[in-house]
Parts: C-alpha cells; sequence; structure tokens
C-alpha cells in the first residue's frame, strides 16, 4: 500500500493530531501521556492536556486500550496498523454495498478492469474464495 493510500486512510478515521498519536503508538506499542508528549514535542510544542484528551477520545472511540499502571495509565492500539487499515476499508466497502448494490460491484469490476495487474488479483482472489467454498 503506497503511503498516499495509508495517509488517505488514517485522514478519513481520525483527525491530524489523533493520526500522529496512533502513530507514536503504533511504533511503541504503549506509552504513556508524557512519553506520547516527549515524542511528539520533537515536531512541534504539544501541551500534556491536549495529548490526554486525544488519548481519551480515541479510548472512548475503542480504538486505545488504557491500562493502569501504579498511579499513571498506558495506552496500547486495540488493533494493529494493519488491522485498523483492513477494519476502515471493509466498512467502506460495506457501505458502498449496501448502499449501492450492483452499481457499486459493476463500476469496482470496470475500474479493476481497466488495470491488468489489478485484474488478476481479482482473478487469483476469485479463485481463492471459490476454491474455499468447495472445502
Amino acid at each position: 500500500m503506497s503511503s498516499d493510500t495509508y495517509r488517505s486512510i488514517m485522514e478519513k478515521s481520525f483527525g491530524p493530531l489523533e493520526t500522529r498519536v496512533m502513530e507514536v503508538l503504533w511504533s511503541k506499542r504503549t506509552a504513556t501521556v508524557q512519553e506520547v508528549v516527549d515524542e511528539l514535542n520533537d515536531e512541534k510544542n504539544y501541551a500534556y492536556t491536549t495529548i490526554l484528551t486525544i488519548l481519551t477520545r480515541l479510548t472512548r472511540k475503542g480504538v486505545l486500550i488504557r491500562i493502569k499502571e501504579g498511579r499513571m495509565y498506558r495506552y496500547q492500539p486495540r488493533y494493529t496498523k494493519e488491522e485498523w487499515v483492513k477494519k476502515v476499508t471493509s466498512q467502506a466497502v460495506e457501505g458502498l454495498l449496501s448502499d449501492f448494490g450492483e452499481l457499486a460491484i459493476a463500476q469496482f469490476v470496470d475500474t479493476v478492469g481497466n488495470t491488468p495487474d489489478q485484474l488478476e488479483k481479482l482473478k487469483r482472489l476469485i479463485r481463492e474464495l471459490e476454491g474455499r467454498e468447495e472445502d
């Protein structure tokens, strides 16, 4: 997946600062508010309370898990970056199919049919799916 595609998916899921916070947590796997602040302050000076608000919001959205550790909390992503991208793209496709049905499928096939590499990938995925159904 290109970095532009990844960035587009993240921007549709999160705001710009939420995206940066998630990138920090995906790279560190777990962090306190202060650790996230320290990492982000290499780029720009963020207030502790701003990052705490973002982490709280992401926890409420179900994207982060908050773990009590002594007198503080550690935050960790509920999903890996790859799992999150898969979840978001799956929801987008399900929404298109729900809203537009056959038209969405026809447009998808038409678009994929214009690129030989993508068409081959689609054919391979269909063969794999048909093989699973026979088992």
